[in-house]
């Protein structure tokens, strides 16, 4: 049981790296995103 718990904390952490990286290449985390008027679109 302490095997697949690890097993699965492991599979998080790396899918979460990856979806990380892929909004990094992708552009999600563009600065333009977090300008003033992207802010006032969004509200």
């Amino acid at each position: 049981m302490k095997r697949g718990l690890k097993l699965v904390v492991a599979l998080f952490v790396l899918a979460g790296c990856i979806l990380f990286a892929a909004a990094l290449a992708g552009g999600l985390m563009d600065d333009a995103a977090f300008t003033p008027a992207a802010k006032e679109a969004a509200h």
